[in-house]
C-alpha cells in the first residue's frame, strides 16, 4: 500500500492545521491539473475499498 504525503515547507515548523490546509490546497491543485487522476486509479486498482 501506497501513501502519498506532502512536504510544503521544509525546514519550517507548521501547526497541524496549517499541515492539514496545506495538504488539502496541494490536493486541490493536483486535482485540477489532472496529476491525481492516473494515481488514484491505480490505487482503486491495487484497494477498491478506496472512496476517493
Amino acid at each position: 500500500m501506497r501513501k502519498a504525503q506532502y512536504q510544503p515547507a521544509q525546514d519550517q515548523q507548521l501547526t497541524d492545521a496549517q499541515e492539514v490546509h496545506f495538504a488539502k490546497e496541494f490536493k486541490k491543485a493536483d486535482i485540477a491539473g489532472g496529476y491525481r487522476r492516473p494515481n488514484v486509479r491505480e490505487a482503486k486498482r491495487e484497494n477498491p475499498d478506496l472512496k476517493r
